[in-house]
């Protein structure tokens, strides 16, 4: 009987079909790394399974994180949440005690 695949299953593969239409001038990363990710936040991401960005963060994080806005629109299971949580988590100032 073969195991049951996840969506964090599709996205830690990869395995998703999909067609991209991208702004013209945005770049894709193909690393989390690439992006300039927080290490600690980047200790988190590879910690919780995640090898590479989907198809939807190599294009929205790096923009987001640099203060331009996004309009993400991608099919559910994509990484959207994750997206946005890892975007937010790198823009938190943790050095703040208040």
């Amino acid at each position: 009987m073969a195991a049951a695949r996840t969506i964090k299953d599709d996205l830690l593969r990869g395995s998703f079909d999909m067609d991209l239409e991208t702004t013209e001038g945005v770049k894709t990363f193909q690393s989390f790394e690439e992006m300039g990710i927080k290490d600690n936040l980047l200790r988190g991401i590879y910690q919780y399974g995640f090898d590479k960005p989907s198809a939807i963060q190599q294009r929205a994080i790096a923009p987001i994180i640099q203060g331009r806005d996004v309009i993400a629109q991608a099919q559910s299971g994509t990484g959207k949440t994750s997206m946005i949580a890892l975007t937010v988590c790198h823009l938190v100032d943790t050095s703040v005690k208040e």
